[in-house]
């Protein structure tokens, strides 16, 4: 069964369990943050502790405003022809 993304509105912790840093990411569920993270399109967990998993939102920033993503190369032209 997959596990939901939590979203929260408005400011997220410094610290993210796997359910919160997949909302955080836009991921719909836990399991495709961390294959995203396998993949290694975001960062492995800052903090490990048995099953205990924390990623950093400082390092999710960084992984999603990458400039090497094809997202972060279009325009607001590009966006608007979409819409």
């Amino acid at each position: 069964m997959s596990r939901p993304a939590t979203l929260l509105p408005g400011v997220y912790p410094p610290r993210q369990p796997a359910a919160m840093a997949a909302g955080y990411c836009g991921e719909v569920s836990v399991e495709a943050f961390l294959r995203e993270v396998k993949a290694g399109t975001y960062p492995a967990p800052a903090i490990k502790r048995g099953r205990r998993q924390i990623w950093l939102t400082a390092e999710l920033d960084r992984a999603i405003t990458r400039t090497d993503q094809p997202c972060a190369s279009e325009t607001a032209a590009d966006v608007e022809a979409d819409l």
